[in-house]
């Protein structure tokens, strides 16, 4: 069976980065099977933004797109952007789609995430938000468990679920921007990649966690779109390995 090949960005906060996101799109290849977005594809709740958006991928890409909600798709927004695009974009919020891609199965779980400590206007606005968080991490352990039966699981998050790919962000501000809580999930369900956004600043785009792989692909931070294959590449080795020996 051929490679499953998939696209995944981030953050393009539209209108902020969206000539940014442009030029990205204009080398995108045009192969790519699944395209995945890891939350605040608009710019402080301004739903209308995601026309824009929508329109630039569809002008290079008319398959499938699924989305998790970021930060800045307030909550207000959900039942908005799901009315409005749903038919065009699958979101995910702490859910799971199951898909067929070129003969294999790719289950998704797509989440806001958590974070270890929550912001001052978290903990000011939104009531009960540390419950919330500590909720979810034991959640997405769940949702992954009903993928097993999946060939490849992605778990699809906005807020980064390792430390690892927040270096070049101020380290002061690590809690407040992932969750080092997730990384026992990821060690313990072992999806095969996990996609997240939000740290603009990282200088570390890619870790390995057990057979797990992280991907940050937040677009001010990677400048691409960031392209990844299924299998991953050191997946066919392994496989070509253990059959020539």
């Amino acid at each position: 069976m051929s490679r499953i090949k998939i696209a995944a960005t981030a953050d393009v906060h539209s209108p902020k980065f969206i000539l940014q996101f442009e030029d990205a799109l204009s080398r995108l290849p045009d192969d790519i099977d699944l395209f995945l977005f890891a939350g605040d594809m608009i710019f402080k709740g301004r739903v209308s933004e995601f026309e824009r958006v929508l329109k630039l991928v569809r002008s290079v890409y008319n398959g499938r797109i699924i989305a998790c909600f970021g930060n800045e798709e307030y909550d207000e927004c959900i039942p908005v952007l799901r009315a409005n695009y749903g038919d065009e974009v699958t979101w995910l919020h702490d859910e799971i789609i199951k898909l067929e891609v070129k003969g294999y199965s790719l289950g998704v779980v797509g989440s806001r995430g958590s974070l270890d400590r929550p912001t001052r206007w978290q903990l000011k606005n939104i009531k009960g938000i540390e419950e919330i968080y500590r909720k979810r991490v034991s959640l997405i352990g769940q949702l992954l468990s009903r993928l097993a039966d999946c060939d490849f699981t992605i778990l699809l998050l906005h807020y980064a679920p390792t430390y690892r790919t927040l270096i070049g962000e101020v380290k002061a501000i690590w809690p407040e921007m992932g969750c080092r809580e997730m990384e026992k999930v990821i060690a313990s369900k072992s999806p095969t990649v996990v996609v997240h956004g939000h740290a603009h600043k990282s200088k570390v785009h890619k870790v390995q966690l057990g057979g797990t792989t992280i991907f940050n692909v937040s677009l001010p931070s990677v400048n691409r779109i960031v392209i990844f294959n299924l299998p991953l590449e050191r997946e066919v080795q392994s496989k070509l390995t253990r059959f020539f020996t």
